[in-house]
Parts: C-alpha cells; sequence; structure tokens
C-alpha cells in the first residue's frame, strides 16, 4: 500500500495553522486596544487640560493681574511655570476683551486672543474645543476666571495642547501596542514550531496518511499470524486481541470483550504484571489456560524509555509439540535415507573393486553375502513389523547403528500391526528415533556396545522398549531426565527426551527409565495409537 505524500508536513501544517490564527487574534485585539488606547488618551489629555485651566483661573496671580492688582508680568510668569511644569504647549490668559496677558511667544501678548472658539467663555462657560491659533491646530479647554470679592467675571484662561502633540502621544502608544502584537506573534510561532516538533516527535517523524496507513498493515498482520497476540498497558488493561487469541480464547471457555477489561480478571496469563513491573522479558514460557495447555513469550513494551505495557504471544502447547514432532521425524528420515545411501556407495566400490580385479568368484560370493543378509534382516523386520514406514525406518536405523558400531537387536517378541494411519506411524517413528538416538549417544566408550528393541500391541496400546548394555542412569538424575533442558552432556541440550515425554503425554500415555540390574539404561514406554481390537497374531509378552 502506497500513499500520496502530502504538500506540507505535519509539523508545516501546525505552524501555519496556529501563526494565522494567532495573527488574526493579535491583530484584532490589536485594533481594539490601539481604539481603546486613543480614545482614554485623548479622554486623558482633556481631562488634564480641564483640570489645569481650572487650577490657573483659580489661582491669585491670575485673578489679581486680570484686577490690576498686580503687574501684567506676573501673570505670565505664572502662566510660563505652570506650562513648563504641566508640559502643556500654552496657557493664555486673556481680558474680557480677548486680549492675552500671557503667551509662549512674548510677542503675542498684548494681542486679541485667535481661534474664534473663545466667545463662549466670556458668557461664563467652561468648555473644551479644537481650533486653529497662532501656533497650529490644538485641543484647548476655556475657564472663565471670577473675581471672588465682587462675583463679577474679569477674563478666562485657555489652556491648549497641540494637535500633533496629541497625535505624537497617540502614534507612540500605537508603536507600543504594535510591538507588544509582534513579540506575541514571534513568540506564538516559535511555541507552535516547537509544539509542532513535539507531536512530530511523539508520532515518531511520521505524517498522519504514513500512521492510518501502518496501522492498517499492523491489523493486517495481527489477525492473519497463526499466534495469539494479547497487548495490556502500563495498568494491565488489556487494549488488543487478534483473531487467533480469540479462538484459543473461547476454547479455554473465555468468551465476550475483553478489550478494555483487566487482563487478570479475565485472562489467567501468569506473568504479565512482573514483566510490566521489571522490563524483563519472558521467552517460550509454558501456561495453561483453563485448562488448556500453550507456549508463550511476553516482552515489555517500551516507549521513550519507559514501559508502556507489555505483548503476549502464545501457541496451543499441542500444536508446536506436533509441529516439533514432525520435524524431528522428518530429521530421523533423512539421517536413516543418508545412512543407506552411504552404505549402500560402500558395497558399490567393493563390487566395483572386484570386478576391476576379475576376482570374480569372490563377488559372486559377495554379492549373495550381502543379499542374503539383506534378505534375512529385512524379512525378519518385515515379519514382525507390518507398517510399512515404520519397517522402513527400523532397516535404515539397522544400517545406522552398524555405520555407528553398535549392534541393534530386534526382540523377537516384536509385533507391531499397520497403524490406522500416517499420524500414528509418524509417532512411533519420532518416539523411537529419539530413543534410540540417546542410547547410541549413552553407548560411546562402552565396549561390545548393543542396544535392544522391543515394540508389540496389547489392545489399543503400542508397548515399546528400548534397552542398552552401557553405564546407566546416576540414580540421582532419574526424577529429572525427561526435564526441559536438563542434560549431562552440556549445555544447549536435554531436549531429545523431554520431546519424548511430551509426544507420549500427547498421545495419553506413559515413559519412564530405569537401570538394569546387570548394567545400562531401560526406556519404557506405553502410547495408545489403535482403536479396540485383539492383538491377534502379533501379540506378545511384555519385555520384563
Amino acid at each position: 500500500m502506497s500513499w500520496k505524500r502530502p504538500i506540507l508536513h505535519l509539523r508545516a501544517r501546525i505552524t501555519l495553522l496556529v501563526a494565522t490564527v494567532l495573527a488574526l487574534v493579535l491583530v484584532a485585539t490589536g485594533f481594539m486596544v490601539n481604539w481603546k488606547i486613543e480614545r482614554q488618551t485623548r479622554e486623558a489629555l482633556t481631562e488634564r487640560l480641564v483640570l489645569l485651566s481650572r487650577a490657573a483661573a483659580e489661582s491669585d496671580a491670575v485673578i489679581k493681574g486680570l484686577a490690576g492688582q498686580r503687574p501684567a508680568a506676573t501673570v505670565q510668569a505664572y502662566a510660563e511655570r505652570l506650562r513648563l511644569d504641566a508640559k502643556v504647549d500654552y496657557i493664555t490668559v486673556m481680558d474680557m476683551k480677548g486680549i492675552r496677558l500671557s503667551h509662549p511667544t512674548p510677542a503675542q501678548i498684548g494681542a486679541r486672543f485667535a481661534g474664534g472658539d473663545e466667545a463662549e467663555v466670556f458668557k461664563g462657560r467652561s468648555y473644551v474645543s479644537a481650533a486653529r491659533g497662532t501656533l497650529g491646530l490644538s485641543l484647548r479647554a476655556f475657564t472663565p476666571v471670577v473675581d471672588p470679592s465682587s462675583g463679577r467675571q474679569t477674563g478666562a484662561v485657555a489652556v491648549g495642547i497641540l494637535v500633533t502633540g496629541l497625535d505624537r502621544t497617540v502614534l507612540s502608544l500605537r508603536k507600543r501596542v504594535a510591538l507588544g502584537v509582534f513579540i506575541g506573534f514571534c513568540a506564538g510561532t516559535v511555541g507552535a514550531v516547537a509544539v509542532a516538533g513535539r507531536i512530530k516527535q511523539i508520532l515518531l517523524g511520521m505524517e498522519p496518511t504514513e500512521i492510518a496507513t501502518l496501522l492498517q498493515q499492523r491489523s493486517a498482520l495481527l489477525h492473519s499470524v497463526r499466534e495469539g497476540i494479547v497487548a495490556v498497558d502500563s495498568n494491565l488493561t488489556i487494549t488488543l486481541v487478534n483473531e487467533e487469541a480469540a479462538r484459543l480464547f473461547s476454547l479455554a471457555g473465555i468468551h465476550g470483550r475483553l478489550v478494555g477489561r483487566r487482563h487478570d480478571e479475565v485472562i489467567p496469563l501468569k506473568g504479565m504484571r512482573a514483566v510490566v513491573e521489571t522490563g524483563e522479558p519472558q521467552y517460550d514460557q509454558e501456561g495453561d489456560i483453563n485448562g488448556l495447555k500453550i507456549l508463550t513469550s511476553r516482552v515489555p513494551v517500551l516507549v521513550a524509555g519507559r514501559i508502556a505495557g507489555a505483548v503476549a504471544t502464545f501457541r496451543d502447547k499441542t500444536e508446536v509439540s506436533r509441529l516439533a514432532e514432525q520435524l524431528t521425524g522428518v530429521r530421523h528420515f533423512a539421517e536413516a535415507l543418508r545412512v543407506q545411501t552411504h552404505e549402500f556407495m560402500n558395497k558399490l566400490h567393493v563390487i566395483l573393486g572386484l570386478v576391476k580385479l576379475g576376482e570374480h568368484e569372490r563377488l559372486k560370493e559377495y554379492v549373495a553375502g550381502i543379499a542374503g543378509r539383506l534378505d534375512d534382516e529385512v524379512g525378519y523386520v518385515l515379519q514382525r513389523v507390518k507398517d510399512p514406514v515404520v519397517a522402513g525406518f527400523l532397516l535404515a536405523r539397522f544400517a545406522a547403528a552398524r555405520e555407528q558400531a553398535v549392534r541393534l537387536k530386534l526382540d523377537e517378541a516384536t509385533a507391531v500391526p499397520r497403524c490406522p494411519g500416517e499420524s500414528e506411524a509418524h509417532d512411533i517413528v519420532t518416539i523411537v528415533g529419539n530413543l534410540l538416538e540417546n542410547a547410541v549417544e549413552a553407548l560411546h566408550g562402552t565396549p561390545s556396545p548393543e542396544i535392544l528393541l522391543g515394540l508389540w500391541q496389547e489392545g489399543e496400546w503400542l508397548r515399546l522398549s528400548v534397552e542398552d548394555n552401557g553405564p546407566g542412569l546416576p540414580e540421582e538424575h532419574l526424577a529429572r531426565i525427561f526435564e526441559r533442558g536438563f542434560s549431562t552432556k552440556g549445555e544447549n541440550r536435554g531436549f531429545g527426551l523431554w520431546r519424548v515425554a511430551r509426544s507420549v503425554e500427547a498421545l495419553g500415555g506413559h515413559l519412564r527409565a530405569r537401570n538394569r540390574a546387570g548394567g545400562g539404561a531401560v526406556f519404557e514406554a506405553s502410547i495408545r495409537l489403535f482403536s479396540e481390537m485383539a492383538s491377534g497374531p502379533f501379540g506378545g509378552e511384555v519385555l520384563p
């Protein structure tokens, strides 16, 4: 399955989206803040002009200057000092005829007030207006001056600030707002890049289309494998059960929806808690689910170095054992064929040598001896073993034993009828082959090594016995020789007898080992391979 790579990667899309939303929000907020600041600035400046004009109109210097009780110069000095302290553009004191007594430009003192908006102040009103005077367009506050002794208006005060100064103040505030918006946008963009990178890291650098494709592939893979798979999170809650696991659970009597439930409440899979707590994997562990024998492996799931859960894979142990037995049987057959081929090639070389030497009489005797011995051996086996697969295997084992200088004898009581099917014949080959291999290995270094094999039928049971004249089994090891991996011959051994024991157990039989009184070991097994049937002409006595 393939996917079309997007024009923009996930990180770019997240960054672009966040940056766009952030820009829109900041621009809208900036406009609102700018409008609000400009309005509040104008209102604050207007209120400030009104307060200054009132303060000037109520000052003693202005009142007495307009009343003629003080020199006009004192009014100019007071107005200039107040103007500089208040940082306004002008404070003009005028009499009732509009003649200026103060002005930032001394040359304008004595001239009439300019602007045309001063008429209402001489009627005793206080107000704010905008008009163009000698300094330019300005915002100004007018307040009448009243003599407190007579209660009569004697003049007026105008306090103003040029519109250019007001615009500069507003522009300065706008720049601050714009700088704040820009800094916020940059900070938000950097944050968006960082968040997008973190999301990309969490997603293992993959795009959403790649994740969707991998999820579909994983789902198909999980449900196509022949092993049961169960996954749990760090709280031991089941997060995944594939179809094979559901099938095996149903065989064990576990039904219903399992995902979302704690595994120890519904599935007795021991060891999952230990894997989640320790992080140590467990491989090829034997288990039991309500009587269903399984072979399971459990491994932790690590995310960023932390244990996020565990996965268990398992198979029906009977199926695994049967597969191992089949592989073992094939190996036995292959080994037997190899030995027969080797023995046949040796005989051909002898025949070829006799022909080249012209020893025709000797050749006749050699061929007659081989044919006679072969006829005797084949006839001996076929007379007692009626199943062709088992008989062929035994003949090959006789050849292999000769090659290894071991004398292999078939007990005269041996009597094996034709097996009901290929599976039963294969089981016999697997069990006998492993027992014979174990006996041959035990005879290394033994003078005149010898093995006695016996097979016979008793009703639906097949009894078999393998005896050797080797050193026997240490008494302290008799109780453990059928354990998986136990061996006195080194590491990576101890699977042959364990496999035999499992095969016999799967067939409902029994296997035991003991030492002979005269030395050597005896392995005896009973397996149920046949239907209820009389022993007939193949009956025989059980070996002592």
